[in-house]
């Protein structure tokens, strides 16, 4: 027994001894060939060390290396894809044999790392196969080894000490779609006692000329390892965003993650700019970004709840869920939004056009550059299936305010439907549903939509700064469409649709006092008020056949007037032939009265492409109507001319003579001139 441990002893103390010796007897030379010689065997690329190497064994081994670089794959735009200003490492040898890993020291300074993707879209990072290492003979009669296993499950023990990289560069270039990334002076610090003390790492970079900071924590790194929780939190901090979580993460095969979420961002057209992806949108919205929630986290499955969201004044709550565990990914989620105005988000509004109180000059029409024969690509509505509601108490675009609204959202296997369950306008109310049907070769559309009780004058003047038209509306459509472009679709258009207007006026002008006085027509000169032409009813429906509106019932009823119309508006062609015909009418009734009465009538046409549109009065028919039916005709004036002192329409006639007959003759005239 005593000479076994004598054996032992001097056993011990020659493995000392050449652990000692061996980092001086070997020349530093023959390191260096070795170490280059393995890298270019595993990775096909050469291996350069240009300073010195210190190599030591024991107590613990201690590895020096200056001036490191490896080359970068042929054709590369760096010739090297990594340098090395020095690299310092300090094991602990004695703990490996117990199953502990304790690094005292690892610091990369000045390192440099080139990631590349060429033109074909191989990455540096993928290696050639180098030769292959002769396997060891196998003994006879051996059994094969057993294969352990990797990561950290065979440790009981890691402990870091000094994990440092100083001052590092890394760079990114991809040849197919342009894209160059580059973040300098990377500093970062990692620390763990050991695995039963919290795990800490902070460092810094610089991206894009701005300072990150960058921030983690783990309170039990063996609790983890175990399959178990343990509290958890990181942070990254700059000017332009700042992201932090705080909560707990919980080990085991599928790795879970919970916690609350807090992301600031002054200004989101800044952080756009910033990352080199600024954004074209129109407005000046796009400001401060708010995001707060709670953050659920399984695998796949991520679950964001309780958000409170701020965008500039918008104020919102919602949740969002994406399962990602299937074959397609599934998305879920409400927001309910206390007001949203839009107008921060939309371009200049342009200057008044015709028919504008007050006479604004209509903005000069800019020619039409038809329909788009570009295709129209529905293949993304197949990348997910989700259910999304939208709900807002107020919506504000332009002038335009809408009330409490609801909007639901569902997409399944590359059909969108949105269904508008609640809309609150104007003291009317309004529903409809529009589906986008991408799941076959050519998108196809179907929408309806109802708007009832709507009070016109107001939504009018809001949506067009338009103020002459009042009344209760009523409207309604149902259209279908199908096809590979924007030109398709217009071509393909199907359906049919009503409009009514109830107990309103056409403001500005009284018809009645212009056929009896055209000097009280525009102005009620004794009481300084504006004139209008009541009505009962304005109404009309449409069919839509191939793209082309056709339309042969528009009628109104009111005193003295009847106006009817019928035509077509050519979608596909852009153009439209319209013809209106109102008629003098001998008779008060409005409503309830008949739409057929005898009557002069001046028809008027709306022709010409939609960018140059020409109204004309149909002198040729009101011709042909007092040839025809002169007498008639004449009747008619001398029935609406009644009532008319002989002064007051003579002198709006310019010196006609008095009573029923000058009346008539100066409706007739005005009519014609107007």
């Amino acid at each position: 027994m005593k000479k076994i441990l004598i054996g032992l002893g001097i056993l011990i103390l020659l493995v000392i001894v050449a652990a000692i010796a061996i980092p001086f007897l070997v020349p530093v030379e023959t390191y260096k060939s070795q170490i280059t010689a393995a890298a270019k065997n595993a990775t096909g690329r050469d291996l350069t060390i240009g300073g010195n190497i210190r190599l030591s064994i024991l107590p613990r081994l201690e590895l020096d290396v200056k001036d490191v670089s490896f080359a970068n794959a042929p054709g590369a735009a760096e010739k090297q894809m990594a340098t090395l200003e020095s690299l310092q490492l300090r094991l602990q040898i004695m703990p490996l044999l117990h199953g502990e890993f304790a690094l005292d020291e690892f610091v990369l300074v000045n390192p440099v790392i080139h990631l590349e993707v060429d033109k074909q879209g191989k990455p540096n990072w993928e290696f050639a196969q180098g030769k292959a290492a002769p396997a060891p003979a196998a003994a006879t009669g051996s059994k094969p080894a057993a294969s352990g296993g990797g990561g950290m499950g065979g440790l009981s023990e890691l402990r870091l000490g000094n994990i440092q990289v100083v001052n590092g560069l890394f760079t990114y270039a991809n040849a197919q779609s342009g894209d160059k990334q580059t973040i300098s002076k990377v500093n970062m610090k990692i620390a763990l006692p050991d695995l039963e003390s919290a795990l800490n790492a902070d460092g810094d970079l610089v991206w894009h000329d701005k300072k990150i900071a960058l921030k983690a924590d783990l309170a039990k790194p063996r609790a983890v390892m175990d399959g178990k929780s343990s509290d958890t939190g990181f942070a990254v901090t700059s000017d332009p965003v700042s992201l932090q979580f705080k909560g707990s993460i919980t080990g085991g095969s599928v790795i879970k993650l919970g916690g609350d979420v807090d992301l600031k961002v002054p200004s989101v057209r800044g952080l756009a700019a910033w990352a080199a992806k600024p954004l074209d949108a129109p407005g000046t919205g796009l400001g401060p970004l708010a995001i707060k929630g709670r953050l659920d986290m399984a695998g796949a499955k991520i679950n964001f709840t309780k958000a409170d969201i701020s965008l500039d004044a918008i104020k919102a709550k919602g949740e969002l869920g994406v399962d990602a565990s299937g074959a397609k990914p599934y998305i879920n989620g409400k927001l309910d939004v206390d007001r949203l105005d839009v107008n921060p988000y939309l371009p200049p509004e342009a200057g008044p056009g015709p028919g504008s109180k007050g006479g604004g000059t209509a903005p000069t029409a800019a020619k039409s550059s038809g329909w788009s024969d570009d295709p129209i690509d529905a293949s993304g509505l197949k990348a997910a299936n989700a259910d999304f509601n939208l709900t807002a108490n107020a919506i504000i675009v332009r002038k335009i305010q809408i009330g409490r609204s609801a909007l639901a959202l569902h997409l399944k296997d590359g059909v969108l439907t949105a269904d508008l369950n609640e809309l609150a306008l104007y003291q009317g109310s309004g529903k409809g549903r529009f589906v986008v049907n991408g799941a076959g070769q050519a998108p196809a559309v179907d929408a309806t939509f109802d708007l009832a009780k709507v009070q016109a004058e107001p939504l009018l003047h809001d949506a067009a700064d338009f103020q002459r038209l009042s009344g209760t509306m009523n409207t309604n459509f149902n259209i279908t469409t199908r096809g590979q472009s924007q030109r398709q679709m217009v071509s393909a258009l199907q359906g049919k649709g009503a409009m009514t207007f109830l107990n309103g006026a056409i403001k500005g002008i009284n018809i009645g006092a212009m056929i009896r006085n055209v000097s009280t027509a525009f102005l009620d000169s004794s009481a300084g008020k504006e004139q209008q032409t009541d009505f009962a009813e304005l109404a009309g429906t449409y069919t839509i056949v191939n793209g082309i509106v056709h339309n042969d019932d528009l009628h109104m009823q009111s005193p003295l007037l009847r106006v009817g119309g019928k035509g077509t508006a050519d979608m596909p062609q852009r153009t439209v032939n319209y013809r209106i015909e109102p008629k003098v009418a001998a008779t008060t009734e409005g409503q309830g009265g008949k739409s057929d009465v005898g009557g002069l009538m001046v028809p008027i046409l709306v022709t010409g492409p939609w960018d140059n549109i020409s109204y004309k009065p149909d002198l040729s028919g009101v011709a042909k109507q007092l040839m025809q039916e002169p007498a008639k005709a004449l009747d008619t004036l001398k029935g609406v001319g009644k009532g008319a002192t002989g002064g007051a329409t003579g002198g709006a006639t310019g010196g006609a003579a008095g009573g029923q007959s000058g009346g008539a003759a100066g409706a007739l005239k005005n009519l014609l001139n107007r």
